[in-house]
């Protein structure tokens, strides 16, 4: 399957699963308190199937435009009500119970999120053992005393199980200001104690990368290993095989991936010589790199895809995956609304900002890197979907909430008048919000940002 038929493919499932959680959120809390719900569609336009079940008054439907849902309810603004019907049509439903209904979509997003998390836990995600393999020279972690060959032990007291067990702890402290504890070992087993000032950090890009690149800390690189070879690439013409370790290249020796990147890059169209290990035998193969011109540089390539960092797993029992996937919910969840926020007030750039057109990206190159890396991609989603969904914008759930807010003070609805000129202001809005986002996307596809 071509990397266009992924994307589409993902992001088409991805947007029916979420969709799905958040109007079954509205649905599912409506029928509880007493609303009568005449619909539930996933997708927008002309219904392809729709069917009822017996003694359900509710029409089910997938429609022709997969890109939303909605649940269309019992409303004396929508239609005619009949007399034994009124109690429970929604306009005439308590201020709490109106609320809730509304709110119940973007809760039922948190919920999936904390589920999918937590079930990542269960099954185990790759991760990094937490061996330090390069620290930056003059960076924060540098300075904060870090060496090559250092275990992290613990993070402001939270053990450190893995590389990026606690990536959204740390980036979270970094984007308030607050400096961290880190308790590393040495290769001796001497153990030490670190303080990481994340001052100096550049706050308008803090999202860009992980958090423990910024401050210059790099875990221990893989092998020189053959992984996975591009097609018609001088690696495959000269008969390198997956599982072949490259030890040498000439008189040079390659310790790692990097140090063979390092090797090769620097030469483009020049015959080379490596040395590899192929089931416990020593080999020389004649190679030549293609010439690649990137920003107006030179680079030799032989067409090897980088090995898998990943040589260990993060997981949690059952009950302690509990409380992990709650607290990763929500330090995922006060990123992302710090990173709204500075958007807001241009503390950081709106480059930051993604369309559907990465997230189609993301969701094809997640889809098929495996069930994990998807359900993580799905959890930040619908981190995203429900904190979008709550902003107090007219036309959205958030907007809807703000109108209630205005009745529970006031004691009476908005007018039509006031509620229509709020729509026109949602809509104008979330175009341009759209528009910024698919600005953004062509961009990063043209490699500007």
């Amino acid at each position: 399957m071509s990397g266009f038929a992924y994307s589409l493919g993902g992001f088409l499932v991805a947007i029916a699963i979420l969709v799905a959680v958040h109007e079954f959120g509205h649905f599912w809390v409506a029928r509880k308190l007493g609303v009568k719900v005449l619909k539930f569609s996933i997708g927008f336009g002309k219904s392809l199937v729709s069917w009822r079940r017996k003694d359900d008054p509710t029409e089910y439907s997938i429609s022709m435009i997969p890109l939303g849902g909605y649940v269309k309810m019992l409303d004396e603004r929508e239609g005619e009500v009949a007399a034994d019907e009124l109690d429970q049509a929604f306009n005439n439903k308590s201020l709490k119970v109106r609320s809730a209904v509304v709110f119940a979509g973007p809760a039922f997003n948190f919920l999936f999120a904390f589920f999918a998390i937590w079930l990542v836990f269960q099954i185990g995600s790759p991760d990094i053992e937490p061996v330090i393999g390069e620290v930056a020279e003059d960076s924060v972690a540098y300075g904060a005393g870090f060496r090559p060959g250092d275990t992290l032990l613990e993070v402001d007291g939270r053990k450190v199980k893995t590389w990026s067990e606690h990536q959204f702890y740390m980036l979270h402290q970094a984007m308030k200001g607050n400096a961290i504890n880190v308790s590393v070992a040495d290769g001796g087993g001497q153990l030490r104690q670190l303080k990481v000032d994340f001052s100096s950090i550049d706050q308008r890009e803090i999202s860009r990368r992980p958090i423990t690149s910024q401050i210059g800390l790099f875990p221990s690189p893989p092998d020189a290993k053959v992984s996975r070879l591009l097609a018609d690439s001088p690696a495959a013409s000269a008969g390198l095989q997956p599982g072949d370790i490259i030890t040498a290249v000439d008189d040079i020796t390659v310790n790692n991936w990097f140090d063979l990147v390092d090797a090769v890059s620097v030469r483009p169209e020049q015959a080379l010589n490596l040395t590899i290990m192929r089931d416990g035998n020593q080999l020389v193969q004649s190679i030549t790199p293609r010439r690649e011109v990137i920003d107006g540089k030179e680079y030799g390539r032989i067409g090897l895809y980088m090995p898998p960092y990943e040589n260990t797993k993060l997981r949690y029992g059952p009950l302690e995956a509990i409380w992990s996937a709650i607290d990763y919910n929500w330090r995922m969840t006060a990123i992302t609304l710090r990173s709204l926020g500075r958007m807001v007030t241009a503390e950081m750039s709106t480059d930051n900002l993604s369309g559907p057109i990465t997230i189609a990206r993301l969701a094809g190159d997640t889809a098929q890197s495996g069930l994990v890396d998807f359900l993580k991609f799905l959890a930040i989603i619908s981190v995203s979907l429900g904190l979008l969904n709550l902003l107090p914008i007219p036309v959205l759930d958030g907007g809807h909430l703000m109108y209630y807010l205005v009745e529970a003070i006031t004691g009476k609805e908005p007018s039509e008048a006031v509620m229509l000129r709020g729509q026109q202001i949602g809509i104008v809005f979330l175009v341009l919000l759209m528009s910024l986002a698919f600005y953004n996307d062509i961009m990063r596809l043209l490699g500007i940002i």
